[in-house]
Order: C-alpha cells, then sequence, then structure tokens
C-alpha cells in the first residue's frame, strides 16, 4: 500500500489527467449514445405521419382513381403504392400520346379525393412510355399537400 501512495504522490498531474479523460470519454460516449440513437425507438417517419388514422385514404378511393385513368385509351398500366404522405402513381401510356393528355391523368384526383385528403397526402404521377423512346418522356407530375395544382 505505502508504494502505491508513493507512486501516486510522484505522479499526481499524469493520474489526475487520466481520470479526466475517463470522465470525458464516459460523457462523450453517453451523449453520442443519445443522439445518435435516438432514431431507434419509433417509426422511420417520426411523429410526420400524426392524424393519418383520421384521413385515412380508403381502398376503394385509390382504386377509383386507378379505374378513371384507365378508362383513358392510351393508358396502358396503372400502378399505386402509397409511402407516408405520399401516394405514387406509376402510368404507361401508349406510343405517341401528347404530352397534354398525359398531363390530364391528374384530373381524377382533383375530382375523387376530398378536401381533406387533398390538404394532407403529397400526389406524384410518374408518366412512362416503355415500348418506344417518345418525346416527352418520362414526365413526373407532382402536387403538394399545399397545393391546388400539379406541376408538371
Amino acid at each position: 500500500m505505502a508504494s502505491v501512495l508513493k507512486f501516486l504522490k510522484r505522479h499526481i498531474i499524469a493520474v489526475i489527467v487520466i481520470i479526466i479523460l475517463l470522465i470525458l470519454g464516459i460523457a462523450l460516449f453517453i451523449f453520442a449514445r443519445q443522439i445518435l440513437g435516438s432514431g431507434n425507438e419509433g417509426t422511420i417517419y417520426g411523429n410526420r405521419l400524426d392524424g393519418i388514422e383520421k384521413v385515412g385514404l380508403k381502398q376503394e378511393t385509390l382504386d377509383k382513381i386507378n379505374t378513371e385513368m384507365k378508362k383513358n385509351e392510351f393508358v396502358k398500366q396503372v400502378t399505386y403504392r402509397i409511402e407516408g404522405r405520399t401516394i405514387n402513381f406509376t402510368v404507361d401510356v401508349a406510343p405517341n400520346t401528347s404530352v397534354e393528355n398525359s398531363k390530364k391523368l391528374s384530373d381524377p384526383f382533383i375530382a375523387i379525393l376530398n378536401n381533406e385528403e387533398k390538404a394532407f397526402y403529397d400526389i406524384q404521377i410518374f408518366v412512362t412510355c416503355n415500348e418506344t423512346e417518345s418525346e416527352g418522356y418520362p414526365m413526373n407530375g407532382y402536387k403538394h399537400r399545399t397545393s391546388s395544382e400539379f406541376v408538371w
């Protein structure tokens, strides 16, 4: 015991520096763990989906939009998916379809969705023409939840 005390008295500055570094290292580890690990307990969207239960887009509404789009003779295939607050529609059109006709694909959204759904969801329409390289394709239409119209 006497040799330990003698060693501590001789190297008191080094011992103090080591103790301070250990305390700082532990504090940095705890801080980094709280900051970097803070997103692991919830969903990937955080609280951005609050209120989605109230708005709840029904499957029948999406099917109705899908049906309305398919009524156009130039539409070949329509697929959709919902990711959080975004509704993504991918529409494959026939060759030689005009860009103006493709822009009219956004009309069912304006007509069918109610104001609450339009104010909650962002809507994207991806229009492609897979058969040939048509001028103007692929194109993308987007409507932000705060906007009243699509931007192409």
